[in-house]
């Protein structure tokens, strides 16, 4: 049940779904020369923002923390073969001249946004980050509060949701019970209920905001993915069911309404 949006009216047509989607190279791509991973791993990894993390329930907070120094510290060489995850979300930090960000608003950024809107879209944030996952190592099991783009950028990543994500996953649990979602492990599922993608260098993923999933780097290759985080899309005015419960919830959290990021 893999869906590719080959037209403009195929996105429109699968945007405000619920099962994720492939878009097609003919519709959109990205043409950016990035770093090899390693060098991408050892810029990022140096710098404070950097998110480290080796995920295991069987490892205590403090070995955590102790294999993300040695990770920091190690040659790139060997923090390569480590089973780690990395995230950035400031790559602002990366943006200036002789950077290996410095094209990354012209060649990404604005060919995103300018899509977006040539089909009639409208959002309130939209803003990049990139995910790097060690060979053969998995992402938390979890639900986001954003539409997002995953750019694959080097590697294989193997992306899991579900083909029926209400039926695993009410929406309201999704949205009130968020965070109580996220787990190292996914739950116990049948196989053929997955709607896996095998996202492979230049593969654009788009991902429905509030459905569980995880992803899987494959075992060959150090696995790095650029995720644009989107909030508010609509089109002609109108939000998605997902993003109207989501709002729904705000109206009683105002606290918790995410409706700006500058980080783009």
């Amino acid at each position: 049940m893999q869906l590719t949006a080959k037209t403009s009216d195929d996105f429109y047509n699968l945007w405000h779904q619920d099962l994720n989607f492939m878009l097609d190279s003919e519709l959109c791509a990205f043409e950016m020369e990035m770093p090899s991973a390693e060098e991408i791993v050892d810029v990022l990894r140096k710098d404070p923002d950097a998110r480290v993390q080796f995920l295991s329930d069987e490892l205590s907070e403090f070995e955590q923390n102790a294999l993300a120094e040695e990770f920091k510290s190690a040659k790139i060489e060997k923090a390569a073969e480590m089973s780690f995850a990395l995230a950035h979300f400031y790559l602002r930090n990366f943006y200036g001249v002789g950077q290996f960000l410095q094209d990354f608003q012209k060649k990404v950024m604005i060919p995103w946004r300018m899509f977006l809107t040539r089909l009639g879209f409208t959002w309130q944030r939209c803003y990049p980050i990139i995910f790097i996952s060690g060979k053969g190592c998995s992402s938390t099991y979890h639900v986001d509060i954003s539409h997002v783009l995953a750019w694959q950028v080097h590697g294989t990543k193997h992306f899991n949701g579900f083909q029926k994500p209400e039926e695993v996953l009410p929406i309201d649990k999704a949205v009130n019970e968020r965070n109580d979602i996220r787990q190292n492990t996914p739950p116990e599922h049948d196989v053929n209920d997955v709607l896996p993608y095998a996202m492979q260098p230049g593969d654009l993923l788009w991902n429905q905001l509030l459905t569980p999933h995880w992803v899987v780097a494959g075992d060959d290759e150090i696995a790095v993915s650029v995720n644009i985080s989107h909030g508010g899309v609509s089109y002609a005015g109108a939000f998605c069911p997902r993003e109207h419960a989501l709002r729904k919830r705000w109206e009683i959290h105002p606290d918790e309404a995410w409706l700006v990021d500058e980080r783009y």
